[in-house]
């Protein structure tokens, strides 16, 4: 199983010019500044986020990912700021994610648009070590652990009114690329991050005093691979929401979010995928906890319904 893993880290690390690259996430709608840098400071507070996700449970080597993400508004409530920082696992290799956001906000009918930059390193640990072989001549001769750092530029646009918001983003767009080179010098291979973009929307339909519909829409691309999550959600006399999304690569994912106060809020998602390596786990988890503050005479609004 750890060999297969070691097949799927090559993959991830830009050998394969289809992969996925960057987390997966199923509670991105509570994370917007991990999908777009556009976001940050649009909801008008100080505004923090704690994410875990533990994906394919049960799996020996199953990608892992925890995310703290922070932003806000800065005084002039024209720009936002946020901070990201990011740890994801998946058999031998960890990746640490370290970015900054400055978005820059322009009134626009009922709404706000912002311009979104995004900048930071990613370092890449491998640790050859923890890789099994089913044939000795497939093994990568180093067995020591390895690591590469490299500098990543995104790239956002975001609107947003109370009840409805829109956005495209994209992901590495410097392409950063590293090469490898085993321990006898041997073997030179090259890993390459590819541009991904990000579409996002969604909007919210009061119902009546007691219920909202909350509707939003994830399209991912990378290199003529992607996929799509369409989730609809109910909230609940503004505390309680239950939700379901649907994934274009055969996942069904189950979700809820609880307003514990005017200001803490907690969410969990569990998803049932259809793939062939799915099958063989419990499914994968997600947990958050958000937190928000209102700064310069700010008021944390309630409910926020983005």
């Amino acid at each position: 199983m750890k060999r297969i893993f070691g097949i799927l880290l090559l993959v991830l690390a830009g050998f394969d010019l289809t992969a996925q690259q960057d987390p997966q996430y199923s509670l991105y709608m509570f994370n917007p500044l991990g999908v777009n840098p556009g976001y940050a400071g649009s909801r008008e507070v100080l505004s923090g986020v704690l994410v875990h996700r533990s994906q394919w449970v049960g799996l020996d080597g199953a990608p892992e990912t925890q995310v703290l993400a922070i932003n806000s508004p800065l005084k002039n409530k024209k720009m936002g700021v946020g901070l990201q920082i990011v740890n994801d696992k998946i058999g031998p290799r960890t990746t640490q994610y370290l970015t900054a956001s400055y978005a820059y906000r322009l009134k626009m009918g009922s709404g706000k648009l912002a311009f979104g930059l995004r900048g930071g390193v990613i370092n890449y640990n491998y640790d050859w070590a923890k890789i099994e072989y089913k044939d000795a001549e497939d093994a990568i001769p180093t067995t020591a652990a390895q690591s590469k750092m490299l500098p990543t530029f995104d790239f956002g646009l975001y609107y947003n009114t109370n009840t409805f918001y829109a956005g495209i983003a994209a992901d590495h767009l410097n392409r950063g690329s590293f090469n490898w080179v085993d321990g006898i010098d041997t073997v030179n291979s090259t890993a390459r991050q590819f541009a991904n973009l990000n579409v996002t929307v969604g909007k919210a339909f009061e119902l009546n005093d007691n219920l909202v519909l909350k509707t939003s829409l994830l399209g991912r691309g990378s290199n003529k691979n992607g996929n799509l999550d369409i989730n609809g959600s109910i909230l609940i006399k503004n505390k309680v929401l239950f939700g379901l999304t649907l994934r274009s690569t055969k996942a069904l994912i189950l979700m809820t979010e609880i307003n514990l106060t005017k200001n803490l809020r907690f969410g969990a998602a569990y998803d049932y995928d259809n793939s062939d390596i799915a099958k063989t786990t419990s499914g994968s988890f997600e947990i958050f906890l958000g937190y928000d503050i209102g700064l310069f005479n700010s008021k944390v609004v309630s409910p926020r319904y983005f």
